[in-house]
């Protein structure tokens, strides 16, 4: 599926999805659909590639210049990057377990995942370097988040 506002267990069904995303890449997941912000349940702007769990309880996913979801499970590299950039991966599919370096910039942030529903219980630890940073990604992590930090290079 592609932008627009779906209805989870109708439209699209729960589970986690992948996308290349763009610049600018917005998602919502929703309990309803009134307009009112106590409807949010998480959302993020992210650059590169995203994954997201959606829900069986969330109502909607509602989701603007991210190109295709794909379920995550479909979009698997031969082998981990060692090397990546900005956006969401998934720890031992995507990138590889293991001691990265970035030289970074002043609005470097990087967060450790146990999860992708967005939700502040998804993060581990989190880190705003103000410039170079080192981070351990351990084989137990689901995944990672980088936004504004240049390349990091394990």
């Amino acid at each position: 599926f592609g932008d627009g506002t779906w209805r989870v267990n109708s439209d699209i069904l729960a589970g986690t999805y992948w996308t290349a995303g763009n610049p600018g890449c917005y998602w919502i997941r929703l309990s309803g659909f009134s307009g009112a912000v106590t409807d949010l349940l998480a959302n993020d702007i992210v650059s590169g590639q995203v994954v997201v769990t959606i829900e069986t309880s969330d109502a909607g996913f509602k989701t603007s210049q991210c190109g295709t979801w794909q379920p995550a499970g479909t979009v698997t590299p031969a082998q981990p990057l060692t090397q990546f950039g900005d956006g969401v991966w998934r720890v031992g599919v995507d990138i590889a377990p293991g001691s990265y370096h970035t030289e970074g910039a002043q609005s470097c942030y990087w967060e450790r995942l146990n999860g992708f529903t967005g939700e502040a219980g998804d993060v581990l630890a989190y880190e705003l370097p103000g410039g170079s940073a080192v981070v351990t990604l351990m084989g137990t992590d689901a995944g990672f988040k980088s936004r504004g930090c240049g390349t990091w290079t394990r």
